[in-house]
């Protein structure tokens, strides 16, 4: 397979002219994209870059995001993305664990860390400077001197995202992330045709994977800041003419749960959905309001370089809350504590093994040997397969509990909690109970503007769920506070229960 930065180059060859990316008010050809990145990759190297070396980028726009992406790898370079929504002293402790050579930061940015060697970042439109304002040349070609970052090299250290644990650097190779690009590519079907829209942020793995999964099939990117809601969001793909939204559930929630009859998809033909459990309740509602529309319901892993599952819109109504099955050279087994093999149905912990598994945690040999086992990665995720390889995720250690002697699952709670289609959202956590030893708290975010009594919502939910799996609380809020990638912030959530 090509790896990305051969595609890019390629592509930019053959067809210079073809829109690769539309942000910040303009569109980007493969060959602006070429040309710009090969402009920040000889500023790279002037001011030193060795190859190998890690160049750490913060920044928030799309395009100065993926060019700069792509100078680092011409440059020979590790990018590391850094999630720029976190606080000052966040961003500066995981600069501190990347140990970047350099950092790439806008010239307006203010969260610039005391006594980091810096870079600026050069947009697409303007190069900017390094720290003195010197202009860089436009170059029409990649320089023979450069010498891009091989397949087999690391490209990338992407940090989790932290919000179980302490955030982890993970090492992969331009191959990993390349293979991961392509194979989704094809079980999405597309073609140089498809142009999606993205509304999480570019640092995020499902940001970068959405953006080189369209370049691998020769497509285009739409990126838009903001958290989009509804009917503008559809608006605003329509707008564009793009085929596909890549995203979150809480997108889809919030499109289609207003939606009273369905719409007029226009272009759209293809719908991603990972980062969160999504509640067949809403593939329910999608397929009713947005008909035509492929759903494709996906798991992943940034251990993986991104997506690992895929469950086909033809099988979303036979394996209900499925993701899918694993692509292309990947494999998923469920395993029992002592490491045997579950069988069909059961509960266990999730492995995976193939080549697009990371090559470890960055400066932690202790947590890698025990994450990746003679068995494969282990996920820390918890899920069953059925006879056909189809794999149900059921959360991570946390979300699976004990309460009073009985296993409790989380996941079974709010699929349960958004099927009374009382609420928008909803999120569900165990704490501490004196008796019980955990119990489960439920956080919604209630539909419509009428008040709700907890107690109407445990008689509803008796119908759906065993009393085991009854919240002992159920909080509303205004909107349940999310990752970027649509993960539940726990921290946040545990804070609010205790201003309750």
């Amino acid at each position: 397979m090509i790896d990305a930065v051969q595609s890019l180059l390629g592509w930019a060859e053959r067809e210079p002219q073809r829109p690769l990316l539309i942000a910040g008010g303009r569109t980007y050809s493969y060959a602006d994209v070429v040309r710009q990145a090969v402009a920040v990759a000889a500023h790279l190297h002037e001011a030193g870059l060795e190859r190998g070396q890690r160049v750490a980028m913060l920044l928030e726009e799309y395009d100065s995001f993926f060019v700069s992406m792509y100078a680092i790898w011409l440059a020979g370079g590790v990018a590391v993305p850094l999630n720029t929504s976190l606080p000052a002293g966040d961003i500066e402790w995981l600069i501190g664990k990347a140990q970047p050579t350099f950092l790439l930061v806008p010239a307006s940015s203010v969260k610039m860390p005391a006594g980091a060697a810096q870079v600026a970042a050069a947009t697409p439109a303007s190069p900017v400077p390094a720290r003195l304002v010197v202009d860089l040349p436009e170059a029409p070609s990649p320089s023979p001197a450069f010498s891009p970052v091989r397949a087999d090299e690391t490209a990338m250290v992407m940090f989790t995202s932290g919000t179980t644990g302490v955030p982890k650097g993970v090492r992969q190779t331009l191959a990993g992330i390349s293979a991961n690009a392509g194979h989704v590519a094809v079980a999405l079907g597309l073609t140089a045709e498809d142009r999606i829209f993205i509304n999480t942020p570019p640092y995020f793995t499902s940001g970068i994977c959405h953006f080189l999964t369209l370049l691998a099939a020769g497509g285009s990117t739409v990126g838009r800041a903001g958290f989009f809601f509804g009917q503008s969001l559809l608006d605003e793909m329509e707008a564009m003419g793009c085929t596909g939204f890549g995203g979150a559930p809480a997108h889809l929630v919030r499109v289609v749960e207003p939606l009273e009859e369905a719409r007029p998809t226009g272009s759209l033909r293809f719908w991603v959905s990972s980062g969160d459990h999504l509640p067949p309740r809403v593939i329910e509602r999608t397929l009713a309001v947005l008909p035509g529309v492929a759903l494709f319901n996906m798991y992943g892993l940034t251990e993986v370089s991104g997506r690992l599952c895929v469950l086909p819109p033809a099988e979303l109504a036979r394996r209900e809350g499925s993701v899918g099955r694993p692509i292309h050279d990947m494999t998923v087994t469920v395993r029992q504590p002592d490491l045997s093999p579950a069988a069909a149905g059961e509960v266990g912990e999730i492995y995976v093994g193939g080549p697009l598994v990371m090559q470890g945690y960055l400066d932690e040999p202790e947590i890698t040997a025990r994450t990746l086992t003679a068995h494969g990665l282990r996920t820390g995720d918890f899920g069953r397969q059925d006879q056909d390889g189809y794999l149900w995720i059921e959360g991570r250690q946390d979300d699976i509990f004990k309460r009073g002697g009985e296993k409790v699952s989380t996941v079974h709670i709010q699929q349960g909690l958004m099927s009374l289609g009382m609420f928008r959202d909803a999120a569900v956590l165990s704490v501490e109970d004196e008796i019980l030893g955990r119990v489960p708290v439920a956080f919604v975010v209630p539909a419509g503007s009428e008040p709700f009594k907890g107690t109407q919502v445990l008689k509803q939910l008796k119908s759906v769920l065993p009393a085991t799996h009854l919240p002992s609380r159920v909080v509303a809020l205004e909107a349940i506070p999310r990752t970027g990638s649509g993960k539940a912030i726990q921290a946040q959530l545990l804070a609010a229960l205790e201003e309750r």
